[in-house]
């Protein structure tokens, strides 16, 4: 099953006089942590953030072969970062190194950045892709 981790957050600011702003500043809050979300505890999980002011999208995916992941032991994984246009986006899929056997207690990681589109809307808005290869 393909991940797809959302880049994507919104806010909502309630109309209501004094409050505007502290319901802004949550939403913006709350949107930073949905945007940096992993998979799940434990040793097999992808994550993604922003720096730069934006400007720079990262990617971290890691593996350790010897975690039980509910009965299965990831061989390798991959991420992958995708944008439709300005300028259209594909780094393929970006691999970890591959474990030996189910036994590796080897964590196994990389880490990837690409530069983010200037430009606003759903097809310049960069996408963040993972999943895990099991023995």
């Amino acid at each position: 099953m393909l991940h797809k981790l959302n880049t994507q957050g919104r806010v909502a600011i309630v109309t209501w006089k004094g409050n505007k702003i502290i319901f802004g500043i949550v939403g913006i809050m709350v949107s930073f942590f949905i945007a940096t979300s992993v998979q799940a505890g434990g040793m097999n999980y992808a994550k993604a953030w922003e720096t730069l002011g934006g400007a720079r999208w990262n990617g971290y995916i890691q593996i350790q072969a010897c975690y039980n992941d509910n009965g299965k032991h990831a061989k390798r994984g991959y991420h992958r970062f995708t944008r439709e246009a300005g300028p259209p986006l594909d780094t393929g899929r970006l691999y970890t190194s591959e474990a030996t056997s189910s036994n590796d207690c080897t964590v196994r990681w990389r880490e990837d950045s690409v530069w983010d589109s200037p430009l606003w809307g759903d097809k310049y808005t960069t996408k963040y892709w993972y999943d895990f290869e099991w023995f």
